[in-house]
């Protein structure tokens, strides 16, 4: 929907300005009107959409729209006091659906109409849950799907600070080295004419190259960058096929924690199967499922059961599946998977982290001994000499 900007005055004639989505200008103005805002100015925004945090903000608004709901209180009144106590972008995207509301679209259609913030699989959830007449329960159970996802979100974020951090520093330092100390001790030992042996010339040799074709150096880096990304561009799903089959099993449990997740919980809701399918698609993250996805839809059309055409999933999986097809509970089924596998991923990172600190402080120190043998080594060359 089109986001439009505008300059306006209120009751008080004091100058406002803001945004609002609409499906026309001339909507925009009636509402703005209706709102008692009288218009100087409105024009289409180029910026498509809010930047908010998104798991954040529906997770909040979906639990506090089950907590009323179940306790009586109507949609649109539920809504309106939301907005109410919020403020900034969401208070406008609450004022948004609760005027739709009023006009007699369902919340379902009113959070279709706010797409850049409600991503389409939550609005097919909450259609399923109004014509079920569990909503309260649909919104609890989204609000508690999106917590976990912000929580595996933060576990790798966490997961991946600390070794960035390290080896970030350990470059710097090694630029460093190589780029300002190096070249001054070099000049010495070359100076006093003393026999060098092989590690000195080797860090003098790389010194030498750093100090004198940096920029060379930087440029030929930025080039391999954008042609290897330009390469895994064209060739997206053979490298998310790649990631998903790779030896770090931390990355299939993400996608598969993923996948199963939003599915088991579109199916509980009711959603159809094929429809679960398509929007879980698009929620993996990765290519190469979501091209899988769109042939075992086919499949299924054609009579296939789901355990005989999901194969990208293990085997100790599949038969999880195949129960839960026997009975009857398929949506159990995969929320048990996407258990399982939020708890291998959390193991996986674990052991990974584990590993990956004591190898870069251990390849760190190996580098600054090998660096501090290379200087001391002519040292002692020298002190011979001098003898």
């Amino acid at each position: 929907m089109p986001n439009f900007k505008y300059i306006a005055y209120s009751n008080d004639g004091k100058e406002v300005k803001g945004e609002i989505f609409s499906p026309s200008q001339e909507e925009a103005i009636s509402t703005l009107k209706e709102r008692g805002i009288f218009l100087k100015e409105i024009y289409l925004s180029t910026r498509k959409g809010f930047k908010l945090e998104k798991g954040i903000g529906i997770s909040d608004i979906f639990f506090n729209l089950s907590s009323m709901i179940s306790a009586g209180v109507l949609v649109p009144e539920a809504v309106k006091s939301l907005s109410l106590e919020s403020d900034g972008k969401i208070k406008l995207i609450l004022e948004d659906i609760y005027n739709n509301l009023i006009k007699g679209m369902s919340l379902s259609s009113a959070m279709e109409q706010r797409q850049d913030f409600f991503p389409p699989y939550l609005c097919s959830m909450v259609r399923a849950g109004e014509e079920s007449g569990t909503l309260d329960k649909v919104l609890s159970d989204l609000s508690s799907f999106l917590e976990k996802e912000k929580e595996v979100k933060d576990k790798v974020k966490s997961a991946l600070i600390y070794p960035l951090f390290m080896i970030g520093v350990a470059i710097i330092l090694l630029v460093f080295i190589f780029t300002f100390v190096f070249p001054k001790i070099s000049s010495i030992f070359i100076e006093q004419k003393i026999p060098l042996p092989l590690i000195t010339k080797v860090f003098i040799s790389i010194s030498h190259i750093l100090h004198n074709f940096w920029h060379l150096i930087s440029i030929s880096l930025l080039i391999i960058f954008f042609v290897i990304r330009a390469y895994l561009k064209k060739k997206i799903i053979v490298f998310h096929k790649f990631l998903y089959f790779s030896s770090i099993k931390a990355i299939k449990d993400l996608y598969i924690s993923r996948f199963s997740r939003i599915l088991g919980l579109l199916l509980k809701g009711g959603v159809p199967i094929i429809s679960a399918l398509n929007f879980s698609k698009d929620v993996t993250g990765n290519f190469y499922i979501s091209e899988r996805i769109e042939k075992i839809k086919e499949e299924i059309k054609e009579g296939m059961r789901l355990s005989d055409v999901i194969d990208f999933l293990p085997p100790t999986y599949l038969q999880i599946i195949q129960t839960g097809e026997k009975t009857g509970s398929l949506s159990d089924a995969f929320l048990k998977l996407a258990h399982m596998a939020d708890s291998d991923f959390k193991k996986s990172v674990d052991n990974f982290l584990k590993f990956l600190e004591p190898s870069i402080i251990l390849f760190m120190g190996v580098i600054v001994g090998l660096m501090v043998i290379s200087i001391l080594l002519p040292i002692f060359e020298m002190n011979q000499i001098i003898r």
